[in-house]
């Protein structure tokens, strides 16, 4: 994966549904006033907004030192054109399926309540979707919208590679942030549990293949994380213990599919 360089912006891409209001917090803490939140008002359609990262000259703000977004392809501000002179990224990535069917009951519960906005109009998430089966086939692409814009099956690895300092995974958000502290050369923090969605209805259990099947791209790249981010931590923690012998890091379990930390 990409060094990082503290003398240089850092963009973290939040996938929704992927722990991300959980890590501001910690992003506020270790950034301070150089970290940025570009919010879009979906309630009154206003786009996300945009900080200068260089001056005149072309030289580095030392005020902007990390940037959050939902960078969006499908609202005209995704990756990398939205901020083509910033060459560090990191994101937090979850199960594919998994996320999208997270998506489906935060989108739902939200609109029984009459807070699910697009482009300044409520939703009523329901009457679109009746079920988490119709939801799960019929709308995952904005789940690419989110991903940089030119991956593909082929170049997925040198791409992520070649732009990303790091990719944690939600399934284990308390290793995700002790690794990205020690990344970043900050203080591990505990991550605090926001934003959790509610589950109202039996999610078919033979939905994950056909989704993978229907998906592969999504899966390619999850599966990527996976490996990079055991490799990664294992790295992180040799660094301060004996290694571990190839067999013990493989035997560690990552994936525990829990709804704990979302976002």
């Amino acid at each position: 994966m990409k060094i990082y360089n503290p003398n240089e912006p850092l963009l973290y891409t939040h996938i929704p549904k992927c722990a991300g209001t959980s890590v501001v917090r910690l992003l506020k803490d270790w950034f301070g006033n150089t970290y940025h939140k570009l919010n879009q008002d979906e309630t009154q359609d206003i786009l996300l907004p945009k900080v200068e990262t260089q001056d005149a000259a072309g030289n580095w703000l030392p005020n902007v030192r990390c940037i959050h977004g939902h960078f969006n392809h499908g609202r005209g501000y995704g990756l990398p054109y939205y901020y083509p002179e910033v060459n560090q990224y990191f994101t937090i990535l979850r199960d594919p399926f998994d996320l999208t069917v997270s998506m489906y009951f935060f989108a739902k519960g939200r609109s029984a309540e009459g807070k699910f906005w697009y482009r300044g109009n409520p939703v009523d998430f329901s009457a679109q979707f009746a079920s988490v089966e119709e939801y799960v086939r019929s709308y995952p692409y904005w789940l690419f919208h989110h991903l940089p814009q030119d991956i593909t099956l082929d170049n997925y690895e040198q791409k992520l590679k070649s732009k990303f300092i790091y990719i944690g995974l939600f399934e284990d958000m308390q290793g995700t942030i002790s690794t990205l502290a020690k990344i970043l050369k900050k203080p591990d923090r505990n991550l605090p549990q926001l934003n959790v969605s509610t589950y109202d209805e039996k999610v078919p259990n033979f939905l994950r293949e056909s989704f993978y099947a229907d998906f592969p791209l999504l899966l390619r790249i999850y599966t990527f994380a996976q490996e990079n981010y055991l490799r990664t931590s294992f790295e992180s923690i040799s660094e301060l213990k004996a290694p571990k012998t190839p067999a013990a890091m493989n035997s560690g379990k990552v994936a525990s599919r829990s709804d704990a930390q979302a976002g």
